[in-house]
Formats: C-alpha cells, structure tokens, sequence
C-alpha cells in the first residue's frame, strides 16, 4: 500500500500550447509541503543549524525527523472531527 503523501498541495490546471488540451500538474505533495514547513520552522532558530549540519547522520536524522511529523499531521488531518 503506498504512502499516505495526502495528494497534491498545488495542483494546477493548465492550456497545452500544442494540443489546447487541458492539463494537470500536481506539483508537491501535501506530505513534501508540511515536511519543509516544519524544516523552515525548526531551522529559523540558529540553535538547530549546527545540530543538523554538524554530520552527515545528524542532518539525515533531522530529515527522517520532519517527514514523520508530517507523517503525523497527515493522519490526524484524516481522523474524523470530534463533536461537542
């Protein structure tokens, strides 16, 4: 079963020049959109830089990391909504 990349986050239609057919591109998953929001959040601290560049493992650590917290929010944006 493939994974869970919560589909396109931009997807945009557009006119082929050549065949004047309509087109879809999806551009970046929502999965891709969530993990670099969470990347830009983490590293707008300075505090985290020289923990992700400081190796290698560290920076594919952190990026494992990112990835399974959009992972998460994926799964609770699936979850039904609670009622009051």
């Amino acid at each position: 079963m493939p994974k869970n990349d919560g589909g396109p986050a931009f997807p945009q239609f557009w006119v082929d020049g050549l065949t004047k057919e309509a087109v879809l591109h999806d551009g970046m998953s929502l999965r891709d959109w969530f993990a670099g929001q969470i990347a830009a959040g983490s590293l707008s601290s300075m505090a985290h830089i020289d923990v992700v560049y400081e190796t290698q493992i560290k920076a594919e650590l952190f990026a494992v990391e990112v990835y399974r917290l959009a992972d998460a929010m994926l799964a609770e944006r699936k979850k039904e909504p609670e009622h009051e």
